[in-house]
């Protein structure tokens, strides 16, 4: 029998977790790790330092937004 391939964001989350508690933890990683552009220099260098603070790492332009995304909006749980 062939063995699946998973997620390896979502390693760690057996079946005790449930499925729609990892489907909001896979949503929340792919938003998280997603490459951005940086609204001051247009590198794609644009990441999250901590949580709502995001820095370019090319300019170091630095913004405080949302925990997991720069645009407060798009993300919905």
């Amino acid at each position: 029998m062939k063995r699946r391939k998973g997620s390896t964001a979502l390693k760690g989350l057996g079946v005790k977790f449930g499925a729609t508690v990892r489907k909001r933890y896979g949503k929340v990683h792919r938003t998280l790790k997603q490459k951005r552009r940086c609204p001051s220099c247009t590198s794609l260098k644009f990441r999250r330092i901590a949580i709502g603070i995001w820095q370019c790492g090319k300019c170091e332009y630095k913004v405080a937004a949302g925990a997991y995304d720069v645009n407060l909006g798009k993300l919905q749980l």
